[in-house]
């Protein structure tokens, strides 16, 4: 299997869109592709697991509230129960008690306990139906908040659903948008990773550099553009024995390859070779041959994943990605494994 090394551009731009925005789900471009797909199939996964969830919630409730009601009911008949017998106790003790004794002490202290008696006989008497509604005040609560979700329940279970799962849909949508508004940086990451998956299938005689990057301290002069180029990135640096190819990778559509009004990536690539030759020129020497320096082939390749203009263009190869493999192997290896091996270390 080919070397590979780096990420692409496009999956990296995408990335770091998709983190902008609060969103980690994804972990791969199918994955994305997988949720534009699916969109609809999610959402409505998520109705239908929140209306499972109301159903279940509903039967629970229908036999928690039936139990709490007997609970209620034994609670009311305890508490009842009690009551009454301390006002009976009460009665019975004010009626024991004798005020018409002939010692003013005792009958004193008499009439004070009388007192004291009546006066909370009189608050059992008058605050009964309190205390017991006090008693049961939480499950009370309890029982009409459950009331109060079976009627919701039974009379808008629709409503209930959607304003669960609002949340979810609102962050699915948010996700889905997002997704749209990178539909450029998906189509290049489909179109990128599928170039890496078929220069994969090559020998280890093959190394492919993503995203390939060179910033220049000295800019180059470009004598033909009459510009001074700062920096180069390139889609794929492809070295082999046979040299180096450049690659560009364009997921376009038929309409968007006959456009007037898409730049064509040509000059571009074109901008990238002479750059990169400078700096080659420079920076990496091949003495092994015995004629003497050897050059290094650097090719321009532009891969269209499916649909590519006619004709053929100067410098330039345009390939559809099924000629791609058989296009770099066209070539015959001109470097030894020690220039191949260099050329690697000082590139990547």
């Amino acid at each position: 299997m080919a070397r590979i090394y780096g990420t692409i551009e496009s999956l990296k731009s995408l990335k770091s869109e998709l983190e902008n925005n609060g969103i980690s789900r994804f972990s791969s471009v199918k994955e994305v592709n997988e949720f534009l797909s699916n969109y609809n199939t999610e959402k409505l996964n998520i109705l239908e697991n929140e209306s499972k969830k109301l159903d279940n919630e509903y039967f629970k409730t229908c036999t928690n509230l039936k139990q709490r009601k007997q609970e209620k009911a034994e609670i009311i008949n305890s508490e009842t129960d009690k009551i009454d017998s301390r006002i009976c106790d009460l009665q019975t003790k004010i009626d024991s008690i004798n005020t018409k004794s002939n010692n003013f002490i005792k009958k004193l202290l008499s009439r004070i306990k009388l007192h004291s008696l009546k006066k909370q006989l009189n608050y059992y008497v008058v605050n009964k139906t309190k205390l017991i509604s006090s008693s049961v005040k939480n499950i009370s609560q309890n029982i009409e908040n459950d009331e109060i979700f079976i009627r919701m329940y039974e009379t808008g279970k629709q409503n209930l659903i959607e304003n669960r799962a609002k949340s979810k849909i609102k962050k699915l949508e948010n996700t889905r948008n997002v997704l749209e508004s990178s539909r450029n940086l998906i189509s290049g990451a489909i179109g990128e990773n599928l170039v890496v998956k078929e220069i994969k299938k090559l020998s280890d005689d093959y190394a492919l550099i993503n995203d390939f990057n060179l910033s220049f301290s000295r800019p180059i002069f470009y004598k033909k553009q009459n510009q001074r180029i700062y920096s180069i990135q390139i889609d794929h640096l492809l070295i082999s024995k046979a040299g180096i190819f450049i690659i560009e990778t364009k997921n376009w559509s038929k309409s968007s390859v006959n456009s007037l009004s898409l730049r064509s990536p040509i000059e571009q690539i074109k901008r990238s070779n002479f750059a990169l030759y400078v700096y080659i020129s420079e920076n990496i020497t091949l003495y092994d041959h015995h004629w003497g320096e050897q050059k290094v082939p650097i090719r321009n390749l532009i891969v269209m994943i499916n649909n590519k203009p006619k004709g053929e263009f100067k410098y330039v190869s345009v390939k559809l990605l099924s000629e791609l493999i058989g296009y770099i192997k066209y070539f015959e290896p001109v470097l030894t494994d020690k220039q191949f091996n260099r050329i690697i270390t000082e590139l990547i």
